[in-house]
C-alpha cells in the first residue's frame, strides 16, 4: 500500500525540517527532479492558467542542460530550490560527499542567477548528520506517487485529492518517468484547488 500522507508523529520528530506551513488557504505545490524539457514546460502551462505559483526543486546537471527553462520558471515568478547535483542518495555515499554534491548544484545557480528557497534531498532520503547541521530543509506532507507505475491516476487522485489542505507542501515531479502520470493529475488538483479557493502558493 503506497503511503500519500506523512505520518503525523515524523515532523515531530524532525522539527527543524519543513514539512508543512502554517497557513491560511495556502497550499503548496513543488516539483522535483527537473527542468525537463517539454515536460516542465507543460507544468507552467498548467500554473499559468490558474495562476498559480510553485516550487521546482531542480537537479543541478539539469539546470546546466536547460537554461532557458530555468528562466521560464523563474519568470513565471515561480521559486526555485536545490536538489543536489546529481539526484544524490544520502544513504549511499559519506556525508562529505553529498554535501559536496549539495554545493555544486548551489554553484551552478549562482552561476545562472538562481536564488534557491531551500534544498530537498532526493528520495527524502536524511541523516542524522544532515539534520543536525542543514539549514533550510523541505520534505513534505503529501506524496502523490506519480513517478510510481504501479498506482493508476485515478487512485493517485482519490487519494490525494482529500488531503489537499491548508498548509499542506505537496510533492509532484517534472521528470520523464512521472509524466504519464503528472499530465493527468496535475491538471485536476489545479482545478480542484481552484474550486476549494485555495491559494497555489511557491515556498
Amino acid at each position: 500500500m503506497f503511503i500519500h500522507q506523512i505520518p503525523s508523529f515524523v515532523p515531530a520528530l524532525l522539527p527543524r525540517f519543513t514539512w508543512s506551513k502554517p497557513a491560511d488557504r495556502q497550499i503548496y505545490l513543488t516539483f522535483d527532479d527537473g527542468p525537463t524539457p517539454e515536460i516542465t514546460d507543460f507544468v507552467l502551462e498548467c500554473l499559468n492558467e490558474y495562476k498559480a505559483k510553485a516550487t521546482f526543486f531542480c537537479i543541478g546537471k539539469n539546470v546546466v542542460e536547460n537554461s532557458s527553462i530555468n528562466q521560464r520558471i523563474q519568470a513565471g515568478g515561480h521559486s526555485i530550490g536545490n536538489h543536489t547535483m546529481n539526484h544524490s542518495n544520502a544513504w549511499k555515499m559519506d556525508y562529505a560527499s553529498f554535501l559536496a554534491d549539495v554545493e555544486k548544484c548551489e554553484d551552478v545557480f549562482a552561476q545562472q542567477h538562481i536564488t534557491s528557497v531551500g534544498f530537498r534531498p532526493p528520495y527524502g532520503r536524511i541523516t542524522r548528520k544532515m539534520y543536525l547541521e542543514m539549514e533550510n530543509v523541505f520534505l513534505w506532507s503529501v506524496l502523490t506517487g506519480d513517478y510510481n507505475a504501479s498506482l493508476t491516476s485515478s487512485a493517485i487522485l482519490k487519494s490525494v485529492l482529500p488531503l489537499l489542505k491548508p498548509g499542506a507542501v505537496v510533492v509532484m515531479h517534472d521528470s520523464v518517468k512521472a509524466f504519464p502520470h503528472l499530465q493527468v493529475i496535475l491538471p485536476v488538483i489545479l482545478r480542484y484547488c481552484q474550486e476549494q479557493n485555495f491559494d497555489l502558493s511557491a515556498l
